[in-house]
This record gives structure tokens, C-alpha cells and sequence, in this order.
């Protein structure tokens, strides 16, 4: 960490500030390079940054939240349960809307393959109307053969939105220990002036960055308010003790806060999407001591909505919930987005954080988020020129369908990752119909009685007394998806935070027999939903 380290390409040089007496950093003193990294954090799609995190850096790896538990579910659900192949490719590698962008910065942390486009091997069904296209190389031609030849594009396809690289312009910028980031400006520089004014021992001195110490920035900025001090002088204290800091954030202190703030976050434009809050999914729970839910047995559009999250980058997350996701430094990071000028801070010239998407092809059908998703010009185009030598050499995708005096162009059809491809379009990941387990902490597991009461007898490492459990239909939509959203970024209990407005007081009936029932119709008291106090289903039709 000496100032006298040469750097590396892959290193990034920033002067940091600190507290001698409380061994803290008070702020860093950085250029675009710095900043660019920090950005590229907010387009990371969820299940990336579980990717990410799960691995060794200078510090161990780090599970984030329920998103982790969720990720790694997935691994083990067999294909028979998905839509097609390649939706657990999608949702284990999703790609980032913005990777034309990140691939560009001086230390990108993400290691997903960048999109390619893929067309037939074999030259005849290159040159047959409506080929086939796809963005996986997985997939198979009508003809049978492999969709592995990489097509050329065009920028009306994967353009870059600025002459230069990365986010921000060449500038100075002040980033203080909780990920606030300022362009330096008099305001940022009164600040920096009443910091250093305060405290009796400082010293400054650089640092080069590197991947692993990005990495280690991600880490710590999911779970601790310090992530510069953090990340920069104590990982040694991180990396022998790994209950300091960001473990101790994540699994203990921000426990008490996160179930004390669990109630339905207010987001003003969820209540004016027409239809939205129309929609309803029913929810088999079950709920131990009246205020725990052990699992819940769902059908197949509750675990596409869940399943999705895998899929929103963190920045969509933070607009989504208003930059109040309680993952603090991140807050931080997206809401600093607002101390910079679009014209004079942002290389392109505008705000390319202003509307968070999920990367083309990746977002649900029936998504009930309002989350918006890149799409690529429709319809695709091969457009060919003849005067050249080798054909295949000289044809490229192109949003554009005008014919050309030396050449060709003809649309493609390009396959939809979420269904097989014999099928043009599909709702979601998995087949319909089925059934599914979702724990408290988001793993997903296909339902079986044989499955329930072995949870209900391995709980707790106990068998769960059939007095101590309710079970409970209810019915959920957009409110409590976004609920359990947020609450799966920062706990291990995603349902039973995100579903708290259902877990009343109510008295437990003694007859109810959970495991002598073998949970079939899995049906035994009825919810109903708080957030809009509507009568579910269930209840109405009790009434006629």
C-alpha cells in the first residue's frame, strides 16, 4: 500500500485522507478511472454481484443477503423444471445492459461473457430467408446443426453512447468513506476544509487499486458504512476475524433494523401503474411462533417473480425503492448520481443511471416490477454485400432493412432465450405447471410432501411441534414483491420480512394437524392481504 508502487494497466492510483487516532479514512481524492468503478457497481445485475462476492479477494468470500441462498438454488434445480436450457444460463451468468460501457473501464470486476450474436454453422441456412438468430450459442437450427457462427453487428445494435471510455469526464472527484461522491466544486471543497478543520492527527498518502481491492470495495460497500477504511487499511483484521465489519453487518447488527423497518416501502409509482396492483399470487405458508415463515409452497408465476431478481442490476434496484434499499453506501453511491451535471460531469452528456434496465431478452414477461429492459431494433436484419470475396466476411446484423446498391439485407428471426425454439415467445423460466418450495432465505427447491416434513423435522436441527405452526393462504402482489426484494438484498429471512404485514397475532387453531394432513390440499386458514385490504379468493367464495 506504499505511495512508491508502481502502477499496473490494471491498477487505479487514489490519495486517501486519514484519521491517524481512529485509523479511518475521511475521504479519498480521485479521477474519472476511480469514480467509473465505483458507478459500474449500480449495473451489476443481483445475480452477478452474488457471482462476484462469493469469491476469495483479499477478503473471504461474503454472502449477500438471500440473494446468495437464491443463486445457489438454482445450480441444483434440474432441466426438467425449466422452459428451456438456457433460462438457468440466463439467470446464473444475466448479462449487464451496460457492459458496452463497462468493458471499457480501466478494472471491470464482471466476468460475464459479452453478448454475441450466433447464427447456423452452415453456410446454406445462413443464406435462407428468416434464418434463425441467438444471442446463446446452445441452441439448435431447424436443420439440426449447432447455432455457433458469430455474426458481425452494427452499431444500431451494440453502439457506444460516447466518444471516450467509461461514465464520467476526466475530472477530480471527492469520495468519502460511505461511497457519498462529489465532483470537486466549492460545495465539496467547504466540506473537505470542515473535516480536516476538525480532526488534530491526519496523514495522506496514495494507494493503487487493483482488481482484487475493487472487489474488495464491492464487499464491503454491501454491508459496511466504512467501505474505504474497510477495504483499504483493516482487511487484514477482515481477513483473519471474518465476523468484524462486513460479516457482522450483514448476518447480526442490521438484523433489529431491517425487521423493525419492514412494512411496505411507499413507492409513489407502483399505486399509478394500471393493472399492476391487479394482479395476485396465491402463497401456501407456513409460519412457526405466529411470526416466522419456515417456507412456502407456490406455483410457478410467484418463482418467476423471484427468480427475475436474479436478473435487475442494483442500480434499477435503488430507483425501484427511491435510493432507500438500506444498503446504506450503496444509497449513498446512486444518490450522489444527483450531485453530478449532465452535461458537464457525464461523458456522454446526459445521465446514463437516470433509468436503470435490465439487459435485452432478460426481463420476464408478465414482470410485475416496474422494471424496464433494453431492446434491440426490431425487426433484425443480414444485411450482405455481393461484390466482396468471402460472403459470410461480409455480412453483418443491422437494426436497419434498406437495401443497398451493392448488397442485401433480410430479416432474421432472433430466438427468445425464454422459451424452447420451437416456440416464438414464452412467460417465464420455468414450465407451467409446478409446483415449488421457497425457504425463508429464497432457495427454491420442486414441492414434495416427502420434502415438507423433512424441513419441519431438520428446522432449527429439532422437530418443530405441530402447535408452534399455522398454516395460511395468502394472496400477494406487487407491494409484497417489491417487499421481498428489498428485504432478500440484506437479510437471511426475505419472506418473513418481506410478508410481515401478514403475520398477525392471531390465535393458532389446536386441531390443526400440519404433518398428519401431509399438507394436501396444504389448506387450512385463510389470509388475507393488508396491503390493499382486499378479501382474497378463498374468503369470497366461502361468503357465496
Amino acid at each position: 500500500m506504499a505511495s512508491n508502487l508502481s502502477v499496473t494497466p490494471k491498477q487505479i492510483t487514489v490519495r486517501i485522507v486519514v484519521d491517524i487516532e481512529e485509523n479511518k479514512v475521511l475521504y479519498a481524492e480521485a479521477g474519472k478511472d476511480f469514480v467509473d468503478v465505483l458507478l459500474s457497481f449500480l449495473t451489476l445485475p443481483l445475480g452477478t454481484i452474488a457471482r462476484l462476492v462469493d469469491k476469495d479477494s483479499n477478503m473471504k468470500p461474503l454472502r449477500f443477503g438471500c440473494i446468495s441462498s437464491l443463486y445457489q438454488s438454482l445450480a441444483n434445480l434440474e432441466p426438467e423444471y425449466w422452459n428451456s436450457e438456457t433460462c438457468k444460463q440466463m439467470l446464473l451468468q444475466p448479462r449487464n445492459a451496460m457492459e458496452r460501457f463497462n468493458r471499457r473501464l480501466k478494472i471491470n470486476i464482471d466476468d460475464t461473457e459479452p453478448t454475441k450474436f450466433y447464427a447456423c454453422e452452415m453456410s446454406d441456412c445462413r443464406r435462407k430467408p428468416n434464418m434463425l438468430v441467438s444471442t446463446f450459442n446452445d441452441i439448435k437450427c431447424k436443420c439440426g446443426k449447432n447455432l455457433i457462427h458469430v455474426l458481425d453487428v452494427d452499431d444500431t445494435i451494440s453502439a457506444d453512447d460516447n466518444m471516450g471510455e467509461g461514465y464520467v469526464r476526466e475530472a477530480s472527484f471527492v469520495v468519502y468513506d460511505d461511497l457519498r461522491v462529489m465532483p470537486h466544486n466549492p460545495t465539496s471543497t467547504l466540506s473537505v476544509l470542515k473535516i480536516l478543520r476538525s480532526k488534530d492527527k491526519i496523514v495522506d498518502f496514495t494507494v493503487n487499486i487493483g482488481p482484487e481491492e475493487v472487489m474488495d470495495l464491492l464487499k464491503c460497500s454491501l454491508g459496511t458504512n466504512m467501505v474505504l477504511s474497510d477495504s483499504l487499511l483493516r482487511m487484514k483484521q477482515i481477513i483473519e476475524n471474518p465476523r468484524l465489519r462486513v460479516k457482522q453487518m450483514i448476518e447480526e447488527l442490521r438484523m433489529k433494523q431491517i425487521i423493525e423497518n419492514a412494512k411496505a416501502t411507499a413507492i409513489n409509482n407502483l399505486s399509478k401503474m394500471p393493472g399492476k396492483e391487479d394482479k395476485r399470487m396465491k402463497l401456501n405458508v407456513m409460519i412457526e411462533n405466529k411470526f416466522k415463515v419456515l417456507f412456502a409452497i407456490v406455483e410457478e408465476d410467484f418463482i418467476d417473480q423471484i427468480l427475475s431478481f436474479l436478473t435487475i442490476p442494483l442500480g434499477a434496484v435503488e430507483r425501484l425503492l427511491q435510493g432507500n434499499s438500506d444498503l446504506g453506501c450503496i444509497d449513498n453511491l446512486y444518490n450522489s448520481l444527483t450531485t453530478f451535471d449532465e452535461s458537464t460531469d457525464f461523458l456522454s452528456g446526459k445521465n446514463m443511471f437516470d433509468n436503470f434496465k435490465v439487459a435485452p431478452q432478460h426481463k420476464l414477461n408478465k414482470q410485475m416490477l416496474p422494471i424496464s429492459e433494453v431492446m434491440y431494433p426490431s425487426p433484425l436484419y443480414l444485411r450482405r454485400y455481393h461484390n466482396l470475396g468471402e460472403p459470410d466476411s461480409s455480412s453483418y446484423l443491422t437494426g436497419h432493412g434498406i437495401d443497398m446498391s451493392h448488397g442485401v439485407s433480410k430479416a432474421v428471426n432472433l430466438w427468445d432465450p425464454k422459451g424452447p425454439s420451437t416456440s416464438k415467445s414464452s412467460d417465464g423460466y420455468v414450465k407451467s405447471p409446478r409446483m415449488f418450495m421457497v425457504a425463508d432465505d429464497l432457495s427454491v427447491k420442486p414441492f414434495s410432501s416427502r420434502l415438507v416434513v423433512s424441513c419441519l423435522n431438520n428446522e432449527s436441527n429439532s422437530k418443530v411441534s405441530e402447535h408452534d405452526l399455522d398454516e395460511r393462504t395468502i394472496y400477494v402482489g406487487i407491494l409484497e414483491v417489491v417487499n421481498i426484494l428489498k428485504a432478500s438484498l440484506i437479510s437471511k429471512a426475505a419472506l418473513t420480512t418481506g410478508l410481515r404485514q401478514f403475520l398477525t397475532n392471531t390465535p393458532i387453531k389446536e386441531e390443526t394437524n400440519v404433518i398428519t394432513q401431509q399438507m394436501d390440499p396444504f389448506v387450512i386458514t385463510e389470509g388475507k392481504s393488508l396491503s390493499n385490504n382486499k378479501i382474497s379468493p378463498a374468503q369470497e367464495r366461502k361468503k357465496s
